[in-house]
């Protein structure tokens, strides 16, 4: 499916996955690439629009698959440092699951890591504490940390919209919590920040976007409240 939501939100949802299209005066910047299969209908979307720069909310295979395709084609990727040694070798970040329903998916996720390997490539911007290094490229957005998913998950906060990747999902079609964490305790710490910075849209990397406040009482659960 391919679509623009009420609120202007540019993005692909197919094949599982979700990407998202930002736009400066002069740039343009993909925030994460899918899986295989994608490419395609990511070429028809986007049409004659160039990518100047891929944005990766993390180095899982599912959001870095086409990575390497836009970097031969001149985009530079963007990727957080404490990923860098993620994409291909899943296992250095092995997750567990986020609740006991998740058990059983989180061993075929290890599998399923294990087996499949993005294109290699090799970022060219490492983000570390440089939050604001979107600005410099002329986009009106902020990087958000949100470790937990990975240790290097990243978000992107533009026009009050948080494009959050994995921190949070839709991957059934409603809000939940993603089933897999390197970390929960940095998950839910991760969870806590989404709730304060309080944005009037989720972006997530599965699934369409959501209202904040569809996902508000879901995270709240999980989180006690």
């Amino acid at each position: 499916m391919m679509t623009t939501d009420e609120n202007k939100i540019r993005y692909l949802e197919h094949g599982g996955t979700t990407c998202y299209l930002l736009k400066s005066e002069g740039s343009t910047l993909l925030i994460d690439t899918g899986l295989f299969g994608n490419l395609k209908a990511l070429d028809f979307w986007l049409g004659d629009c160039k990518v100047d720069y891929v944005f990766l909310t993390h180095g899982h295979v599912d959001h870095d698959w086409n990575a390497l395709a836009f970097q031969k084609r001149g985009a530079k990727i963007i990727l957080s440092e404490k990923d860098k040694d993620l994409p291909r070798h899943y296992m250095s970040q092995p997750v567990q699951p986020t609740m006991p329903k998740y058990r059983f998916r989180n061993f075929t996720q290890h599998v399923n890591g294990s087996i499949f390997r993005t294109h290699k490539y090799t970022p060219d911007v490492l983000i570390g504490d440089n939050w604001d290094y979107l600005h410099s490229l002329g986009f009106d957005a902020d990087i958000i940390p949100l470790p937990g998913h990975t240790y290097g998950s990243v978000g992107i906060l533009s026009d009050n919209v948080l494009y959050c990747g994995d921190s949070f999902t839709a991957l059934w079609g409603k809000p939940d919590i993603t089933p897999h964490a390197v970390s929960i305790k940095l998950m839910k710490e991760s969870l806590e920040k989404i709730l304060k910075i309080d944005p009037e849209w989720l972006a997530c990397g599965h699934g369409s976007p959501l209202r904040m406040e569809d996902a508000r009482p879901v995270i709240r659960a999980y989180l006690g409240y």
